[in-house]
């Protein structure tokens, strides 16, 4: 029964130390981030603007705090042991044959079970609010984009898209390439219209159409069909069109499953970015039980350290900062080929985990 006592007493406050943690991270970081777009709002519609904003920072701050959690758990630890060790409550445990080891333990298990649904929140939901946030990021700065080149694989279509408006997601000088389905490199037909709209169904309107039509050989008919509008169902969604304004499918990794990274991996072998992120993702499970593993022992096994909660929070600050920058390091050479790319992936939670097991096995407890 004191065994479950003490379970409870040390998860219920870790849990409130984290959650604490959370929601004032998540309050500073979303009022830094708003200051920044006071001009914004005050240049727009006030009531639209505060309705994209708010819908925005419902995606963000998952996201952001996500990200993020690895390192407050170890912060939150710190904080709590460094309490229990100057209000002299792991003195009690010991002196009552209760180890630290033992003490610690309900903070390993949440930090587990948190990391697990951090990751799959990351595989399911995460991938789908990295594209809402982006869209509507590039809403609220009313940011226009000019010459994109976007692909419809599934009606084999290529659109060249000379204005490209996010805030009503409007188009201007816009040419339809439609191509045989045999033969991709061979022109069916091409649209060129003066303006044009995606739906959320896909559904493409064009205004003041031109039409031209490309028989089997490749001939153009003899004339062009002028048309005052056409609707076209395509394969694509608003967000095509952010991907299309980056370089590349590697500035969207971060929106990616762990299947579509493996996809991404049989298609551009050569290209070792994409094993990085993906050893990297799956590695990442593990970060908050390394950062434990090497925080704890680093809070409680020196003296100077467990009088000062303030100096506590520094070191699990420290340990974490020097975790993410070896992984950055890593993840950097893993991308240049310099260390290869699985190993690259997982080289920081190896390196982390095995200077943690000595760290911890030595610990007075």
């Amino acid at each position: 029964m004191v065994f479950k006592r003490i379970d409870r007493y040390v998860t219920w406050r870790f849990l409130a130390f984290l959650v604490g943690m959370l929601c004032l991270l998540g309050f500073l970081y979303g009022s830094f981030d708003l200051l920044k777009r006071v001009e914004d709002i005050r240049h727009a519609q006030v009531g639209r603007q505060l309705a994209l904003l708010l819908r925005y920072y419902l995606y963000l701050l998952p996201l952001f705090l996500v990200d993020i959690v690895p390192a407050l758990i170890l912060v939150a630890a710190g904080v709590l042991l460094v309490q229990m060790a100057r209000t002299r409550e792991l003195l009690v445990l010991k002196a009552s044959g209760i180890s630290v080891y033992r003490a610690v333990a309900p903070i390993f298990l949440c930090a587990f079970v948190i990391s697990l649904l951090c990751f799959l929140f990351q595989q399911s939901l995460g991938p789908r609010f990295a594209r809402q946030k982006e869209m509507l990021d590039k809403r609220i700065d009313q940011k226009v984009e000019t010459e994109l080149l976007v692909k419809d694989p599934a009606y084999h279509r290529r659109l060249f898209v000379g204005q490209y408006d996010y805030a009503d997601q409007s188009m201007r000088n816009v040419t339809v390439m439609d191509f045989y389905p045999e033969n991709q490199q061979r022109l069916k037909a091409v649209m060129r219209a003066d303006s044009a709209h995606l739906d959320a169904g896909g559904m493409l309107d064009l205004e003041d159409v031109s039409l031209q039509a490309f028989d089997e050989s490749g001939t153009p008919h003899p004339q062009a069909s002028p048309l005052p509008s056409a609707t076209l169902q395509t394969g694509l969604i608003p967000f095509d069109f952010v991907r299309a304004a980056e370089s590349g499918d590697q500035q969207t990794m971060v929106m990616q499953t762990l299947s579509q990274l493996r996809q991404q991996i049989r298609r551009n072998p050569n290209v070792p970015d994409f094993r990085v992120v993906f050893h990297s993702r799956i590695a990442a499970i593990l970060s908050p039980i390394i950062l434990l593993l090497v925080g704890i022992p680093c809070l409680i096994g020196f003296e100077t350290t467990v009088k000062s909660r303030f100096l506590g929070v520094i070191v699990s600050i420290l340990v974490a900062a020097g975790f993410y920058a070896l992984g950055f390091a890593l993840s950097s050479m893993g991308a240049t080929e310099t260390v290869n790319p699985v190993l690259a992936g997982w080289l920081p939670s190896i390196v982390g985990g095995s200077a943690g097991l000595y760290l911890f096995q030595g610990m007075h407890t």
